[in-house]
C-alpha cells in the first residue's frame, strides 16, 4: 500500500516536471557534441563502455560521457559501480534526488540518451530532471520525454549506437 502512494505522489510530481518542460524552449547549444549523459537500465545487460564509443566518435573526452546505472535493488551495486548507481531510493516520493543522482541530473549535457525500454516511473522523472539539450530514448517509453525516439531493439546495442552516431551527425553538424 504504501509502494502504491508512494509511487501515485511521484507520478504526479513527474506530470508536474514534464509539463514545465514541455512549455520551455529547449537552450540553444552550440554546434559541437561536448557531453553525454546516459541513464543505464540495469536489466538489460548492456555495459557502460559501447556509450564511451559514441564519445569516442565524436571526440569527446571518457571524463565528458557520463553513465547513470539504475539498479532494482541496492545489494545489486558492487564497489566499483557505487559513484555511477543509483536505486528508486534515490528519489523520494515528492521528487526530492539524493545520492549521485542531483549531481548527474545538473549535468548540462548536450545530449541525454535515455537507454531503458521499460515504463518506469523512478528512470523516467530522473530524466526529466536532468539537464539536457537533447534526449534520445526508445518508442516503448513516454514519448514527451524524448526528443529523439530510436525504434531498435534495447538489446541490440551495436545498432542502437550506430543510430545515435547518425542522428547525431546530422543534428551537430558533424564532419569526419
Amino acid at each position: 500500500m504504501l509502494s502504491w502512494l508512494r509511487r501515485a505522489i511521484l507520478y504526479r510530481v513527474y506530470r508536474k516536471i514534464i509539463k514545465e518542460n514541455f512549455v520551455t524552449d529547449k537552450k540553444e547549444g552550440s554546434k559541437k557534441l561536448k557531453s553525454i549523459g546516459v541513464i543505464l537500465d540495469h536489466r538489460l545487460g548492456i555495459e557502460k563502455e559501447h556509450f564511451k564509443e559514441i564519445g569516442g566518435h565524436f571526440k569527446i573526452p571518457k571524463k565528458n560521457v557520463t553513465v547513470l546505472t539504475f539498479f532494482q535493488s541496492p545489494k545489486q551495486i558492487n564497489e566499483s559501480n557505487y559513484n555511477s548507481s543509483c536505486t528508486s531510493r534515490n528519489v523520494s516520493s515528492l521528487g526530492v534526488l539524493n545520492g549521485v543522482v542531483p549531481d548527474f541530473c545538473n549535468g548540462g549535457y548536450d545530449v541525454l540518451i535515455n537507454f531503458f525500454d521499460q515504463d518506469d516511473l523512478y528512470l523516467k522523472y530522473i530524466s526529466a530532471k536532468t539537464d539536457k539539450k537533447l534526449s534520445i530514448g526508445f518508442k516503448s517509453v513516454d514519448h514527451t520525454l524524448n526528443d529523439l525516439i530510436i525504434e531498435v531493439d534495447a538489446k541490440n546495442i551495436d545498432v542502437f549506437v550506430s543510430e545515435c552516431i547518425k542522428y547525431l551527425e546530422i543534428f551537430f553538424n558533424y564532419k569526419k
